[in-house]
């Protein structure tokens, strides 16, 4: 299967944005909008936001659930999962209302077609202060357990998204999302990669070999640094996309990869973005060719 490239819609995220405001824009016009800004661009799918979809009216949901069929992009993937208000660790915890939210989440999400959610979450799974740490680990294992019924029940795939430390102060890096997933061992918890964390937590990315390998990676992002598109920066400010695609490709990684970057960029670059991440990916991939047969 050839690998497949898409792009993060920053609608409806947590993570900020320096994208201006357009909350006077209608949200399934936005969606619209960017919808076909990606297909115009080339990109093989989109991933949209779970905040997006759980936010919306019923009727807006069923607008722009239309607005999805009809596109020629799929979005087999959403990020920006648990709302910051609900929280997955910490004294407040309420696990009804959790199972309230990931009903609602999972239910729109498979509703579209999608496949899999990122778990990144930062504010909602951060560590309070002085709350316990064993407590706070014990907490994220129930609640990837909840997200285990619901994904089982919808056909979902949870990815634990490791996040720098000044986004999370708890499972930072890939090495201990894939400790944690391997240890609540459920058929619906992967692990996602993400290039932007990788590099500010000085992860080397040849640690995602094994974790290919031993079938834990199940979805790749990448930006550059700043949140930068590939390509966007020179190549002493970049980091090295020929190496992490190599390290992809020579585990033999068959999942998708998605850009996810600064908003304020999209229309500009976008499109010469992916056309920089093609040629990297497809140089090393006949290099890898070339040494295979010789």
């Amino acid at each position: 299967m050839q690998t497949e490239f898409g792009c993060c819609l920053i609608i409806g995220s947590f993570v900020p944005q320096s994208n201006g405001d357009n909350s006077i824009k209608g949200k399934v016009t936005q969606l619209q909008e960017g919808l076909d800004l990606l297909a115009e661009n080339g990109y093989d799918f989109a991933e949209l936001t779970v905040q997006f979809l759980t936010q919306l009216t019923d009727e807006e949901f069923q607008q722009a659930k239309k607005v999805i069929q009809q596109s020629p992009l799929d979005i087999p993937v959403c990020n920006s999962f648990i709302p910051p208000q609900l929280k997955v660790v910490g004294p407040t915890v309420s696990f009804a209302d959790l199972d309230t939210y990931l009903e609602l989440a999972m239910k729109r999400v498979h509703e579209i077609g999608g496949k899999q959610i990122v778990f990144g979450s930062g504010e909602a799974r951060n560590i309070p202060e002085e709350f316990s740490t064993a407590e706070a680990y014990e907490q994220i294992t129930q609640f990837l357990s909840r997200c285990e019924t619901y994904g089982a029940k919808y056909g979902i795939t949870i990815a634990i998204e490791p996040l720098n430390k000044a986004e999370s102060n708890i499972i930072n890096t890939v090495k201990e999302a894939i400790s944690l997933a391997e240890e609540v061992n459920l058929p619906h918890i992967k692990v996602l990669a993400d290039s932007y964390h990788m590099d500010l937590e000085n992860e080397s990315f040849t640690f995602l070999t094994q974790g290919i390998k031993d079938g834990w990676i199940s979805h790749v992002h990448i930006s550059d640094r700043n949140r930068r598109f590939p390509g966007e920066l020179n190549e002493e400010e970049s980091m090295d996309f020929s190496k992490l695609f190599l390290v992809l490709q020579e585990a033999k990684y068959k999942g998708r990869i998605s850009a996810e970057c600064n908003a304020a960029s999209l229309v500009e670059v976008s499109a010469q973005s992916l056309q920089f991440v093609k040629n990297t990916w497809f140089a090393q991939e006949e290099g890898l060719t070339n040494v295979q047969s010789d």
